[in-house]
């Protein structure tokens, strides 16, 4: 697989979809999921390939498992997949599904190092085309989460980030991922198309947004709007977590301690704004966030108008490390289905013009989502159309949104790699 003509190219999720254009494990207890995903996928002019039970091998984490690219010569053009080292059920698949006369298949492996949660493709993106101080980047560049700027913590294994970095073509940008619990890049960031001459938008998981709406309709008298209704939250304080002193985002340079989420079954915007635990919890996550939006407008050459917020809430476990919110959680084991969470709306299912989004159960305001009528009033004026997902069951219990358990293959750039400057 070393032989393949050229780099292997990764389309960035703003490029337009091939038929068939997503593939989703089935599982015994996400076949609502899929059906939903199925829907999406017509709806966008798609097709859905189910990867069943004796592939999937139990493993419903298919975006974490591979990742489509294509690679290209003169005279010929193929696409390819990427093998993670993370190998949970889904490590035939790719061989005995996809591999073939006309479509690559490349692995690699680490001898020595240990595989982490940072080694699940959930952890590579890639950007649209960019021009970032006169240099060009037609193909975009590559995104990858480390432990940046901590001395310490997880990374990509080294025989998968050197090959990445190999695809010079791409430039791959090393962004700060680590403060996340799975550490995976695309749990905060993501692209949209735009119709406008940038051609695309670069959205972000935002705790600000989120506490700016929410006291925006607290102000309108709307503080006791309940959320996750119909979700059943856990009636349990949780347990104690810690941010570790000397973490260069430490909300103020001391560690502190507090409980998880609220005591109550019901949860009210009212509540939530009041938890000052989970306020300090949040400013941490935006600071770390933060670090990375001034990353990546520097390496992309993005400005603040290319830039969409997409309300999220977090809560960090006990190791300090931030994953989407939900109140009592710890009443229950991590990973129990049916915990209700506000979800980071950025791990989204991109179809062309069509959104899969995680249903994110707000606060419910005249019959409707108060985020999910923010997101629209974000996105669709883009002339995009937002889809919420359900996916309680089948992925937020398990520490997971709706495009974890899908993946696209996408139309290659039109532009040839040898034609870019490295």
């Amino acid at each position: 697989m070393d032989r393949v003509p050229g780099p292997a190219a990764r389309p960035p999720a703003a490029l337009h979809p091939l038929p068939p254009t997503t593939r989703s494990p089935s599982m015994k207890d996400n076949y609502l999921f899929v059906k939903e995903v199925k829907n999406l996928v017509n709806k966008a002019g798609c097709e859905l390939k189910v990867c069943f039970g004796y592939i999937n091998r139990g493993d419903r984490w298919m975006q974490d498992e591979i990742e489509f690219g294509y690679t290209q010569a003169p005279q010929k053009s193929f696409p390819v997949v990427l093998d993670s080292p993370q190998d949970r059920g889904l490590e035939r698949a790719p061989i005995k599904e996809l591999l073939g006369p006309d479509f690559g298949y490349v692995s690699r492996e680490p001898l020595f190092e240990a595989v982490s949660s940072l080694d699940s493709f959930g952890n590579l993106e890639v950007s649209p085309p960019v021009t970032v101080a006169g240099k060009e980047f037609p193909l975009g560049r590559i995104l990858i989460g480390s432990s940046f700027p901590t001395p310490a913590g997880r990374r990509m294994t080294r025989v998968v980030r050197d090959f990445l970095f190999a695809q010079q073509v791409q430039a791959p940008v090393e962004l700060y991922s680590d403060w996340l619990a799975t550490g995976h890049v695309n749990e905060f960031v993501t692209f949209v198309p735009s119709p406008d001459t940038k051609r695309f938008r670069m959205l972000m998981a935002s705790p600000t947004a989120c506490y700016k709406l929410f006291r925006e309709k607290q102000k309108e008298g709307q503080g006791e709007a309940t959320m996750f209704k119909g979700k059943g939250a856990a009636g349990n304080p949780g347990g104690i977590v810690q941010i570790p002193l000397g973490h260069p985002f430490h909300p103020s340079g001391f560690a502190f301690v507090g409980y998880l989420g609220t005591d109550t079954k019901r949860v009210t915007i009212n509540k939530v704004l009041s938890n000052n635990i989970m306020v300090q919890q949040n400013q941490y996550v935006q600071r770390c966030i933060d670090w990375n939006r001034d990353i990546l407008k520097k390496e992309l050459g993005l400005t603040e108008e290319d830039i969409i917020d997409l309300p999220a809430l977090f809560k960090l476990d006990k190791q300090g490390k931030a994953m989407p919110y939900f109140p009592n959680m710890l009443g229950r084991p991590l990973g129990t289905p049916k915990a209700p969470r506000v979800t980071p709306q950025v791990p989204m299912i991109i179809l062309a013009k069509d959104l899969g989004i995680p249903k994110p159960f707000g606060p419910v305001l005249g019959g409707e989502c108060c985020l999910e009528h923010h997101v629209r009033s974000l996105l669709e004026p883009l002339g995009l159309r937002c889809h919420f997902l359900e996916d309680v069951a089948s992925y937020h219990g398990r520490l997971g949104e709706v495009r974890c358990g899908t993946n696209v293959q996408r139309r290659p750039f039109a532009f040839c790699w040898w034609h870019a400057t490295p």
